[in-house]
């Protein structure tokens, strides 16, 4: 390991794993309502969001692990990415965006339009694997939701079609 170990990458994956453990250890306690008895660990309202919290401090933890062993390359880690400003931009208007629409449009539009946006952001330019992704994933998630874990999303302008099912 080299004597200058901290580096940018170290100090994301700290600020990641702080993250993780914030959400696991203060917003989630705070903010999520739970009932005293779950019959299944996965239908409480907090189970999803461990989940991610969790990943979060594992994957902070693996960029801290990789960044601090890895050998030092002279001015790598100088420079940014060329479009890192773009890109972080992009995902910051995109998930504004996805924040406001989510009630008047829905769940499943409101995912769609983000989901469609993000990828095409990451770089992805077939339109036909984006629009696929794009629209099956979010319902795929709606159908999960609604029918095994019962939680209710919102369906905003496909109310009408989407009620009965």
């Amino acid at each position: 390991m080299s004597t200058n170990w901290i580096t940018r990458d170290v100090i994301a994956g700290a600020l990641i794993v702080a993250i993780g453990l914030a959400f696991a250890f203060i917003l989630i306690p705070i903010g999520v309502d739970e009932p005293r008895r779950v019959k299944y660990a996965a239908l409480s309202p907090a189970y999803y969001p461990r989940i991610v919290a969790i990943i979060l401090v594992v994957i902070g933890a693996a960029v801290v692990a990789r960044a601090a062993f890895r050998p030092t390359e002279t001015g790598s880690d100088s420079e940014a990415h060329p479009t890192a400003a773009r890109r972080l931009l992009g995902i910051s208007a995109i998930l504004v965006a996805f924040a406001t629409l989510l009630t008047p449009l829905g769940f499943i539009v409101a995912s769609s339009l983000a989901l469609f946006a993000a990828i095409r952001l990451a770089g992805e330019q077939r339109i036909h694997v984006n629009a696929a992704i794009s629209v099956f994933l979010p319902v795929l998630l709606y159908f999960f939701f609604l029918k095994v874990a019962r939680i209710p999303i919102p369906l905003g302008v496909l109310k009408p079609v989407l009620e009965g099912v």
